[in-house]
């Protein structure tokens, strides 16, 4: 037994497979094992749930950058306004270390931004380039994050349809079960 039986082969726009809602539970058992068919369903579910805890720790993780990124912007802002200005003092600002820990710092007039890119890769950038990155950055991690939230709701949909799959292939068991088991007679 395997999972084609519980999945549905229709083209859907999410990597998860549909999971298919039984009509006639009696009718999809047939001459099977009611009890094996709960446990392919029951592992179905629990790859469902799998890929609902990745998709949830996907989204955690993509949230956490959003923050910095953010924070990134609006200096760049703030810089882009400063060097309208025509301003060319130096910035006294205050930056993290850690969690409780800030320190001053002083920044000399600059009309570009250096990126960390990743990979031991630094970046200079004028101004301006530099909040459009960022800018575009942000925008593809919300557009991210909205595509992730839709696959999350997709995935509860077929971990509910599943988990109402288990419980009616469980109790047609139990019916059955009680139904093949020989009636005792009251003794008087």
């Amino acid at each position: 037994m395997n999972y084609s039986d519980f999945i549905s082969n229709d083209a859907s726009n999410s990597n998860v497979p549909e999971a298919k809602y039984i009509d006639n539970i009696e009718k999809f058992v047939g001459d099977r094992n009611s009890a094996e068919l709960t446990q392919v369903a029951k592992e179905l579910l629990a790859k469902y749930r799998f890929m609902e805890k990745n998709s949830m720790s996907k989204i955690g993780l993509i949230k956490d950058k959003l923050p910095e990124l953010k924070d990134a912007i609006n200096t760049l802002e703030k810089l882009k306004k400063k060097k309208e200005s025509g301003d060319k003092s130096d910035i006294i600002t205050y930056f993290k270390i850690s969690d409780t820990l800030y320190s001053e710092a002083r920044i000399p007039y600059t009309e570009s931004a250096f990126l960390w890119l990743g990979a031991n890769t630094m970046v200079e950038y004028p101004i301006d380039d530099a909040i459009k990155l960022l800018t575009d950055q942000h925008d593809g991690i919300e557009l991210l994050i909205d595509s992730i939230n839709l696959e999350l709701d997709w995935i509860k949909r077929q971990i509910t349809c599943t988990e109402i799959t288990v419980a009616r292939l469980h109790n047609y068991t139990v019916m059955k079960n009680a139904a093949n088991q020989p009636k005792s007679e009251n003794v008087k």
